[in-house]
């Protein structure tokens, strides 16, 4: 076994001086690649502060996606990690509540969460009357006690697909402040002032940053949702994965931020001493991220992989591979994958009668090299496995949903850009909210069948369309979508659709022309304002690639 022990114990000679020591990761998101290394990450870790407090904390978004065979895995594997608390991402409520309670019934681990609005019928319920679900946990480490609270992201549509009056809904970013400072008062009048705030919020101004700032008595945010990399003690920010996480609360003591990136890439170790106050003393504070790939897989696990998603096999082999530089390349330029799977969708919906395909940007993730595997298809590429429905939608209300999603790329965070087939259409930022300004359905082989007018669309012609069942529900295109719910045919779900389109063609060249077809076009007036969660590094170097 690998071991790799960051820091050396700190000797507490003071009385009443507490030591503790935190393993933590954040933003699993359900990946299967490094979990054996993650658990030999674990043990290290435990053996090299057998003699400490320690927590064994993880900042939301374990789970992802809805493969039933991938959560029980990580609730199998998750439960080996023995970890003391968990916090709830967005990506936790993929299986909406009722998935998520049975979820956290098989887990071991506290759940905690503070700004969740659970109604009485609500099957989350049932794991708060069981303290499955917690708005804190206190751990007894040491002789001394530590609080665990946790929060949920506000700025991400949990809930959104269920019903508006049993469904579970995350409260706003005021509203959120004030339910952790209450969950901090409560627990200090119970005499606990080591705290530690389990985070899905993200590494910014008007989250974690903003909590640091407004609420008093928190002293550790281990954090998530916005997959930073902070690594170190840093009083100022030095670079990318070394931004300040040292700041003072509004009682004017030490705070420490962290977070760990995504995907298992690192696990996160934190070393700190709290004087007889409670108050962590600054010069003790050590963080530091260590590369997961740096330890050995743990054979135990790596049974459990296999024994849940069965071996691996090569879908189809890839020439020219596509492999985005960045999240922004893969998501908000022409992507060859998308568009491939846009025509999977297409062909299999031919018998129904499907003319035009549209899904969100986030549907698929990565890029192709070498080979397709049934492991990259379901859980890196394509993890959410949504099911496909056709519907007549009219011209105006396709109109009005392109409007709605593509204007947003221009100034929401995290905007669904349509993905399609059977369609070619152009964006313009400088028309504000009526971006679209180009419609053209196509035949298969990209040629225009007929053109609409975007300005004056019928309400009466339709076209046939397979949809993602996401846009039934999702904020910006419900308005347009579920109305046809009802009336909706299946097509089938993604594994299933993608899954036997690579296994016919056995071969796919990323570089064909036909594969990057200019089926969107996006016209941008402000770099700065495309896309704005993004970085203006990302985003220049993509359009210099793109452009030659």
């Amino acid at each position: 076994m690998t071991t790799i022990n960051p820091f050396t114990p700190q000797n507490v000679a003071k009385k009443g001086e507490a030591q503790l020591s935190i393993f933590y990761t954040n933003d699993m998101h359900g990946d299967v690649n490094r979990l054996a290394k993650l658990k030999t990450a674990k043990d290290s870790f435990e053996k090299a502060n057998k003699d400490n407090s320690t927590l064994a904390l993880t900042a939301g978004d374990c789970f992802y996606g809805k493969d039933r065979a991938r959560l029980g895995l990580l609730t199998k594997v998750i439960n080996a990690l023995h970890l003391d608390a968990l916090t709830l991402g967005n990506h936790e409520f993929t299986t909406k509540s009722k998935g998520l309670s049975e979820i956290l019934k098989g887990i071991n681990s506290k759940a905690v969460s503070a700004n969740l609005e659970v109604p009485e019928e609500n099957p989350l319920k049932e794991c708060i009357a069981d303290k499955k679900l917690v708005k804190s946990a206190v751990f007894m480490k040491g002789g001394h006690k530590f609080a665990v609270i946790g929060a949920s992201p506000f700025d991400a549509e949990v809930g959104a697909d269920e019903d508006k009056k049993t469904g579970v809904k995350v409260k706003n970013a005021d509203k959120t402040i004030k339910a952790i400072q209450e969950e901090v008062d409560k627990l200090e009048k119970e005499g606990i002032n080591k705290i530690v705030l389990l985070s899905h919020l993200g590494y910014n101004d008007s989250a974690d940053l903003r909590v640091a700032r407004e609420c008093e008595g928190i002293d550790i945010i281990i954090g998530g949702h916005t997959h930073s990399v902070i690594n170190g003690v840093n009083k100022e920010t030095k670079d990318e994965e070394h931004p300040q996480n040292i700041f003072m609360s509004k009682r004017g003591e030490p705070i420490v931020i962290t977070q760990g990136g995504k995907l298992n890439k690192y696990a996160g170790f934190m070393d700190v001493v709290f004087d007889e106050k409670g108050v962590i003393k600054t010069d003790s504070i050590k963080n530091k991220l260590v590369k997961v790939n740096e330890f050995e897989e743990d054979k135990t696990v790596n049974s459990m992989i296999t024994d849940a998603l069965g071996e691996k096999k090569t879908l189809a082999t890839v020439k020219n591979d596509y492999k985005p530089a960045c999240e922004f390349e893969e998501r908000y330029t022409e992507n060859p994958i998308a568009n491939m799977y846009a025509d999977a969708v297409l062909e299999a919906g031919k018998d129904k009668g499907v003319e035009a395909v549209l899904f969100g940007t986030n549907t698929i993730k990565k890029g192709a090299a070498g080979q397709i595997t049934n492991y990259e298809l379901k859980f890196d590429m394509m993890p959410y496995n949504s099911k496909t429905f056709a519907i007549n939608m009219t011209e105006k209300d396709l109109v009005g949903l392109l409007n709605s999603t593509g204007s947003k790329v221009f100034k929401k965070k995290d905007p669904e850009l349509q993905r399609c087939a059977g369609l070619k259409y152009t964006l313009d930022q400088s028309m504000g909210d009526k971006a679209l300004t180009k419609l053209d359905v196509t035949d298969e082989k990209g040629n225009v069948i007929r053109s609409i007018d975007v300005n004056n669309p019928s309400d009466t012609k339709t076209v046939k369309v397979s949809v993602d069942e996401f846009l039934f529900y999702g904020a910006d295109s419900k308005d347009f979508c579920a109305k046809y719910q009802d009336k909706a045919e299946y097509v089938g779900c993604q594994h299933d659709i993608f899954t036997n389109y690579l296994e016919n063609k056995k071969e796919i060249d990323l570089a064909k022309p036909a594969v990057k077809d200019n089926r969107i076009t996006i016209k941008y007036t402000d770099l700065a304002t495309y896309c704005p969660q993004y970085s203006m590094e990302d985003k220049i170097n993509t359009m210099n690639a793109i452009n030659g």
